[in-house]
């Protein structure tokens, strides 16, 4: 059975009342801009299925274009109920489970989205990812995190911080498995040294950033900063 897009529709509106400063931005989409950064709610609708399963996303925002920007998130927040499982909502039930997975996210919420979020705010969110068992085994998955981290701090100009996770990072990476790194971002020496050049042309990094806000469903969005 094909869920109706106007249920779909109500489900969206419900979300975005439990969390109005989000802005619409698809129709399981909802977010706003933090920084560097855009992100917020997704309603991701389970293939093959007549349910969905909410997340916690963010997305960078210094990658080439939007659409590399959207690619992959940063950071991936998974909405478990008191068993430890992933919600799984029928579109057709949702008012008896809706009440507690607000509960849930509101609860999984490192920082909230009604404000200004300070860097090591930030920083805490995404070390927690480092958890998870996926990213643990996945050079990849670390590489992305660590990136975000480093790119974060360049983006408020703390160098000192910018600098030590550079450093941290190129001993880390000296463990990592090179196939299993290279097959999506090449020699890590190159990538690198890529990274250090975005350090030394901080400027080109935030007119990226500020390029990439300037399209027309961004410029709708809710807007907070990153801060120190």
């Amino acid at each position: 059975m094909k869920i109706e897009n106007k249920i779909k529709k109500e489900i969206k509106e419900k979300w975005n009342n439990a969390f109005p400063n989000l802005v619409p931005f698809a129709q399981d989409k909802l977010y706003k801009i933090l920084g560097p950064l855009v992100g917020g709610i997704e309603i991701f609708n389970l293939p093959r299925s007549e349910e969905y399963r909410p997340y916690i996303v963010w997305y960078p925002l210094w990658k080439s274009s939007l659409i590399e920007c959207f690619k992959e998130p940063l950071t991936l927040q998974e909405m478990r109920n008191k068993k430890g499982l992933q919600y799984d909502i029928p579109y057709l039930k949702n008012d008896i489970f809706f009440d507690d997975v607000i509960s849930s996210t509101k609860n999984e919420l490192i920082f909230p989205f009604s404000r200004n979020i300070t860097l090591s705010e930030l920083f805490v969110l995404i070390d927690s990812q480092f958890s998870k068992t996926l990213i643990k085994s996945s050079p990849v998955g670390q590489a992305n995190l660590y990136e975000g981290k480093l790119l974060s701090a360049l983006y408020l100009n703390d160098l000192k911080e910018t600098n030590r996770i550079f450093n941290v990072l190129s001993q880390v990476c000296l463990e990592w498995q090179k196939d299993q790194f290279e097959w999506k971002y090449g020699k890590i020496e190159e990538w690198l040294q890529k990274l250090k050049n975005t350090i030394n042309n901080r400027q080109d990094f935030l007119l990226q950033i500020e390029s990439n806000k300037q399209d027309k469903k961004m410029s709708k969005l809710a807007y907070s900063e990153l801060i120190l």
